[in-house]
């Protein structure tokens, strides 16, 4: 017992150091008491980001299509789920879209769809495109590494290659939707979508034309606490060679109206731990945003105490976690409020997390 607790405070003695920790010893983390795993997820937050403020910004997801061949066990959103009618936006409507972004005093659009069975190279080309035209000046954060894998071996092109397409047509950067980058799960959860290695090779091809990205973590989907540890040690790996990764944003799989709903939702204390986990074991990551979508405004707003410094997006619209049933609205008044009342400074951010506004 007293060799455990001497292991206890060797370890956070290690943390306080600002010292990297193992992934062994980020699994002991799972055993601390919330309290004093948060105070250190908060003080190795202030050595990467020395500043009281968290921030936000005004974004919208554009869900061009919920026709998707991966049909993932986690997703209650593809059109085979069978909770949302299969439907795919028109131009106008995405046009729409973006110009109701843009009166909102919006910057970010984000273009998000599955593996769409029949969409070549041209169509989603022609998506950015259109935004970039309509809306000249916003930053178009788009598609998923698995779109992108799912595109190159549609048209037979390299990863570099089709990324440099992508960008010159005017895209920015690449949310790094990640689920859970361990093959075993991958293999249970989403088979056909891509595995670890082209997650990885996705982030290196971004990083060859110096575009940014981010990664997440969907945990609670019956994967160990092995299995977390080793998610997060890959995320680590790649920003260690490439410092392309913003924002790590860590999330609770939703399980209602999926095919694995038979699984226990995740508590908020074991977010407000990953959240803390997440802050202290990824030492190269400067951002970690707290996920009001699926967790609520309560538990983001403790987060921000925890590790998290960031609100991500007060979104104009999403629809894939909305099909589990979880809604969870914000608006711009409400968002300032949550972080005033953290006793954190709110901030207006862009997409590359400068300040616009400040309260």
């Amino acid at each position: 017992m007293n060799n455990m607790k001497h292991h206890k405070e060797a370890l956070k003695d290690k943390i306080e150091s600002g010292a990297r920790i193992s992934p062994e010893e980020a699994l002991t983390l799972f055993s601390f008491d919330l309290i004093e795993l948060g105070r250190l997820g908060d003080l190795r937050r202030k050595m990467i980001f020395p500043h009281e403020q968290a921030g936000f910004i005004i974004d919208r997801i554009i869900n061009y299509s919920n026709i998707c061949e991966a049909g993932c066990a986690f997703c209650a959103y593809h059109a085979k789920a069978n909770r949302v009618p299969a439907y795919e936006l028109s131009n106008e409507e995405i046009i729409e879209k973006v110009k109701l972004l843009k009166a909102a005093g919006g910057s970010q659009v984000m273009l998000q769809g599955g593996l769409h069975p029949t969409y070549r190279l041209d169509k989603y080309l022609e998506m950015v495109r259109l935004v970039r035209e309509t809306f000249p000046e916003c930053f178009i954060h788009a598609f998923s590494p698995s779109e992108l894998v799912h595109i190159g071996k549609k048209e037979d092109i390299d990863l570099i290659s089709l990324i440099g397409i992508l960008r010159d047509a005017g895209l920015n950067s690449v949310p790094g939707a990640s689920d859970i980058l361990v093959d075993s799960v991958r293999e249970r959860v989403s088979p056909k979508k891509i595995k670890t290695k082209e997650w990885c090779t996705v982030m290196d091809a971004l990083h060859h034309h110096g575009m940014m990205s981010s990664a997440t973590m969907t945990y609670g989907m019956g994967e160990t606490y092995e299995e977390r540890i080793e998610h997060l040690r890959v995320i680590r790996e790649v920003q260690d060679r490439t410092a392309i990764i913003r924002a790590f944003i860590p999330w609770s799989f939703s399980p209602a109206s999926t095919q694995m709903d038979d699984i226990t939702p995740a508590t908020g204390i074991e977010y407000l731990k990953m959240v803390a986990i997440g802050r202290i074991f990824l030492d190269n990551v400067i951002y970690i945003q707290a996920g009001w979508l699926t967790e609520g405004m309560k538990l983001a707003q403790i987060a921000l105490a925890v590790g998290a410094n960031d609100m991500g997006g007060v979104l104009m619209e999403e629809v894939v976690v909305k099909a589990t049933g979880i809604e969870t609205r914000t608006n711009m008044d409400e968002m300032i409020a949550v972080i005033r009342n953290a006793g954190k400074k709110p901030v207006l951010r862009d997409s590359a997390y400068r300040v616009i506004r400040e309260w």
